[in-house]
């Protein structure tokens, strides 16, 4: 039969106790705590009440055990009837009188405070509690409960609060690419009306006499955004124009180009980037229209077919000075070779990504006599060989001052010798990711120098991973007077002192140094000291500066990962 529940006085309902148990709350002692967590509460100095103090207790006191929530309602809250409240250790204390402690911040976990509401001192832990009639005082643990206060829950103290926004915003400030570059002052009154045009491009009728330059930014601002269209387009389309440079086509037509051709034909250079709608019978057209164009560049034409290749080449024939194209896998051996057949007269030749490009397509290259700038930027096909490329620079290296031969990754340290052999004018060089070694690349420039060659301008020798000491000194003994755009872009193991001594470059105005990891602040103070003409720095990756990295008028150094400005 199951124990029978007992009933108090006044009827509220307790579970089943035992004969001491009910013999003690008759008493009005409370039974002792069982739950080994909540003992651990229980501090030295409470001791049991002696019987006859105990027995002194008022009535309702002898109640607390069966209390139920309808009887703090009534009776506010458990209070005794003349405002005086138990206290932490059960003794009755007078209310407003229980502690004389003085508002205080709370202290740093492990000090000694005073509890708000027995006056005891207490550690401070992550769990302390502040009192909740009397702010800014702090309670110990065995003040908690009375009070209706879980002591362990999770804290929700304002100092966390305030402890969590700081540090989000030093993870939102470690994010922030930080570009060091001097403030501009009021916008010319120039750059204020090129902006109103490309605000309102759609209403404009005509642009007028403003100039090439400002025509030029206007066509930038409104190819950013994606808003030339054949009805825009028109705008910048006159009879006189010689040069023409759109940046963004995308959303120009065959009908559109046919039209640019019609209402420009005297031009001598067309740029056009992203005309990916253009089409074989473009082509056809322009042979026809153009008969004036000496330089031709076209980023995207994928649609165009080799019959318009060659038809327009053979329509240009000895006019064509300069061709470059990059992505366009209709261009074959056969249309390379029929350029090179009408178009002698060729200077310029720039050929990226193509996608049937091989060391094949340098046999008839090499044909090309009169070519002063070459770029081969990642081929295709088969990847061109060292023995290839020697070959094609022994025939046509004597006149080129500019080479552009990056990821061409099946070149090496051979390429690096037949241009110290072949190419004694050259200026500008670019071999990023070609698989260099530091010796190499330090025996070229000091083969450069033992011929009195003269010095680089433009050195890209991006992703050279194993480039170190021997490449960075004899670069700068043999180009260190000349240099003025350098790419270092990936050295991660150059000395910080190696990369200090490009300070004797007097017309250094570019340099990137990206992934250098062993620059430091004071790496680039020695730059900045000692390059005058240095403009723009780019220093993505070198994490060893900090926000105290030094700062010169007229210099913006990109790349900066810092926690504060």
């Amino acid at each position: 039969m199951p124990p029978r529940r007992a009933r108090n006085a006044d009827g509220a309902v307790r579970g089943p106790t035992s004969a001491l148990t009910s013999f003690l709350a008759g008493l009005g002692v409370e039974a002792p705590n069982t739950n080994p967590y909540a003992r651990r509460e229980e501090t030295a100095d409470e001791a049991p009440l002696p019987v006859e103090e105990v027995s002194a207790r008022p009535s309702k006191r002898r109640r607390a055990v069966s209390v139920d929530s309808d009887d703090l309602d009534a009776d506010g809250g458990g209070d005794d009837d003349d405002g005086s409240s138990p206290g932490p250790s059960g003794s009755a204390t007078p209310s407003g009188a229980t502690s004389s402690v003085a508002p205080s911040t709370l202290k740093d976990i492990g000090e000694m405070m005073e509890c708000g509401e027995c006056g005891k001192r207490f550690p401070v832990t992550q769990y302390t509690k502040e009192h909740p009639r009397k702010p800014r005082t702090w309670l110990c643990t065995p003040c908690c409960r009375p009070l209706g206060i879980d002591p362990y829950a999770k804290p929700k103290k304002p100092r966390a609060k305030a402890a969590a926004v700081p540090q989000r915003q030093k993870k939102d400030a470690r994010n922030k690419i930080v570009h060091y570059e001097v403030t501009k002052g009021a916008p010319a009154l120039s750059e204020m009306c090129i902006d109103i045009i490309c605000q309102y491009i759609e209403d404009v009728d005509a642009l007028g006499e403003i100039g090439r330059d400002r025509m030029d930014r206007v066509c930038k601002v409104i190819s950013k955004s994606r808003r030339l269209t054949p009805e825009t387009a028109k705008l910048f389309y006159s009879a006189g124009r010689t040069e023409l440079t759109m940046y963004d086509v995308t959303n120009l037509d065959h009908n559109a180009f046919v039209t640019l051709g019609t209402l420009c034909p005297n031009l001598e250079s067309l740029n056009l980037q992203y005309c990916g709608q253009m089409m074989t019978d473009t082509l056809v057209h322009w042979a026809k229209q153009l008969r004036k164009l000496k330089d031709l560049e076209l980023f995207g034409p994928f649609l165009v077919r080799k019959q318009g290749w060659i038809e327009f080449f053979k329509a240009r024939g000895n006019v064509l000075e300069s061709f470059s194209v990059t992505q366009s896998p209709r261009i074959d051996l056969e249309t390379m070779e029929v350029l090179v057949e009408e178009c002698p007269n060729l200077r310029v030749l720039k050929l990226e990504e193509i996608g049937q490009l091989d060391s094949d397509f340098l046999v008839p290259i090499a044909k090309l006599k009169k070519l002063e700038s070459l770029a081969i930027i990642s081929p295709g096909g088969t990847p061109i060989s060292d023995a290839a490329m020697d070959e094609l620079l022994a025939a046509i290296g004597k006149n080129l001052t500019s080479l552009d031969l990056r990821n061409n990754t099946e070149l090496g340290d051979e390429t690096l010798t037949s241009i110290a052999k072949h190419c004694p004018k050259l200026t500008h060089l670019s071999l990023a990711h070609v698989g260099l070694s530091d010796a190499a690349v330090g025996r070229f420039f000091w083969a450069l120098k033992a011929k009195h060659r003269p010095g680089l301008v433009h050195v890209d020798l991006e992703k050279g991973h194993d480039l170190a000491h021997e490449a960075l000194t004899a670069l700068i003994a043999q180009s260190g007077s000349t240099v003025r755009w350098l790419s270092l872009l990936g050295w991660r193991n150059v000395p910080a002192d190696d990369v200090a001594a490009l300070a004797a470059c007097p017309n250094l105005a570019y340099l990137d140094i990206g992934w250098c990891r062993h620059v430091t602040d004071f790496t680039l103070k020695d730059l900045l000291d000692g390059c005058p003409a240095l403009t723009n720095v780019r220093v993505w990756g070198c994490n060893n500066l900090t926000d105290r990295v030094p700062r010169r008028r007229g210099v913006k150094v990109v790349g900066i990962e810092t926690h504060a400005i």
